[in-house]
């Protein structure tokens, strides 16, 4: 659409001694009040250089400097070719008209559009903000979802959840509060409807859903399935690292894990596909080199051999620990089945919010390991989004130092993962307690309502499209607002966040 049919709101003004090559301010007459408004998107027809248009955003002001006339200052995006905006070395003259843009203009020029419904621009209801679930530009770049307590993370991730399956997409939630554990019931807020209704969606259960839970642990659902670990499904450095060993009680754990290897090697020839088809197999019957109680035998039976390099008796109290976990190794109990979990459509919450941090922990590597292995022997399989909530207390700055084999199986797993279409979501009420790392693998972002600068800081080191005044503005987002970030837009953005159509407990 040619700017002569936008509707007029103001002129550029001429530069004051502050001017930088990213602003241009607008003077525009009284009675244009309330049509300047801040996140307001315009496009400026330049009067010096004919067919040249610039997309900008107003992000300051309305300023009343005299009764006759306001000043507001917008943000240059760009030029506007065609559809598109693009970089640009000029700025528009002083008296080029200033044009609101209509929302399908808006839609164009941002980039939105897709099938994943997320909600609408954040004050501007007649433009809703779509994602493309079937671009490898979007979830499988992987997502980070941050907020403090109460800004509305655990909606955005119902909203995130619903959207990917209804795309066809398998999800996977770890659920550390038992939160998720109703999504197939709808949502009962009598008060929301309306506003769900007017992004075309209705109350609504997740057609395809099932809840998982350790055997060692609970679920309020009845209908819970119970599943185990097995200790020979993780990467030895792993389990060392989860286990937190000190350098001595892991030479012993190496020791102990490589006698049973070379066991298993001697008996049968193990190539890596008979590895992963053992990984992948979940039932009881699956043959695995070794189990929590063979190891914890082991190290006793080499007790007596324990050395400063070689600690047999601190490995045994730490794997009695894990035997008093209850949640490995169970006699005829199935472990997580990515054949069944990882199905077109499927959402499925693993409820662990009566599971210590170490069961927590290794429910995730497990998963992510599993997950992963999955995909790589079936490309054709689903697309795959395994969302980790809280994801501070599995991989922390703090910790990162003692777990870096953790934080490679994540870097592999997120870079490779792209190419099988298997995302991974962090979310995080504590970002600034993420390692620097977990930024870089997180091209897409949700940020609602962040109080904190350790947390503001580290997510504004990372995300290089945000500006400034939109990181300004984070401490105020309403409940439900977020900054959204993705490599689909050519510029970040203010979402608000639909309501979920299913059922989350704790919500009032």
């Amino acid at each position: 659409m040619p700017p002569s049919e936008h509707v007029l709101i103001g002129h550029t003004d001429h530069d004051g001694p502050i001017a930088t090559n990213e602003r241009a301010r607008v003077k525009a007459a009284a009675h244009y009040k309330g049509r300047l408004r801040r996140g307001q998107f315009v496009v400026i027809a330049d009067t010096a250089n004919h067919g040249l248009a610039f997309l900008g955003r107003i992000v300051a002001g309305p300023f009343y400097p005299d009764p006759n006339s306001i000043l507001a200052d917008v943000e240059i995006h760009g030029e506007i070719n065609g559809s598109m905006a693009q970089g640009t070395d000029s700025r528009p003259t002083p008296g080029s008209p200033v044009f609101e843009m209509p929302a399908a203009a808006v839609s164009a020029l941002i980039g939105l559009g897709g099938d994943m419904m997320l909600g609408h621009l954040a004050g501007h209801a007649d433009i809703p903000v779509t994602l493309r679930g079937d671009s490898k530009e979007v979830l499988p770049r992987n997502v980070g979802i941050f907020g403090t307590v109460g800004s509305g993370k655990s909606n955005s991730v119902q909203v995130l959840v619903e959207e990917a399956s209804q795309c066809g997409w398998a999800v996977v939630l770890l659920d550390l509060e038992g939160e998720y554990v109703d999504m197939d019931q709808p949502m009962a807020m009598e008060g929301l409807i309306p506003r769900l209704q007017h992004f075309g969606r209705q109350p609504r259960g997740l057609p395809d859903f099932q809840v998982y839970h350790p055997v060692s642990c609970s679920s309020s659902r009845s209908d819970s399935r119970p599943f185990a670990l097995r200790l020979a499904d993780f990467e030895s450095s792993i389990i060392a690292e989860l286990m937190q060993t000190n350098r001595a009680e892991r030479n012993a754990l190496l020791d102990c894990i490589d006698h049973f290897e070379q066991k298993a090697q001697a008996s049968t020839l193990r190539t890596e596909a008979d590895r992963l088809a053992t990984l992948l197999d979940a039932s009881p019957a699956a043959k695995v080199p070794y189990t929590l109680q063979m190891l914890r035998s082991r190290a006793t039976e080499r007790s007596a051999r324990s050395t400063e390099s070689m600690d047999f008796v601190g490995l045994g109290s730490k794997l009695q620990l894990l035997i008093h976990a209850g949640v490995f190794d169970q006699s005829g109990l199935r472990g997580l089945d990515m054949s069944e979990l990882l199905r077109p459509g499927r959402v499925n919450v693993i409820d662990v919010s009566v599971a210590n941090d170490t069961v927590k922990n290794l429910v995730t590597a497990d998963l992510i390991r599993k997950a992963f292995a999955w995909k790589t022997c079936q490309p054709d399989g689903a697309p795959t989004l395994v969302v980790i909530e809280e994801a501070h207390s599995f991989m922390s700055r703090e910790k990162v130092q003692t777990m870096q084999a953790t934080l490679h199986m994540l870097r592999n797993v997120t870079r490779r993962g792209r190419k099988h279409w298997l995302s991974l979501a962090f979310v995080s009420q504590q970002p600034g307690h993420l390692p620097p790392e977990i930024f870089e693998l997180c091209n897409t972002r949700l940020v609602h309502t962040l109080r904190s600068m350790h947390n503001l800081d580290a997510l504004m080191a990372t995300t290089s499209d945000v500006t400034k005044e939109l990181w300004a503005h984070c401490p105020m987002l309403g409940t439900g607002e977020a900054i959204l970030s993705t490599p689909q837009l050519r510029r970040s953005i203010v979402v608000s966040i639909r309501p979920a159509a299913s059922r989350r407990r704790f919500v009032r």
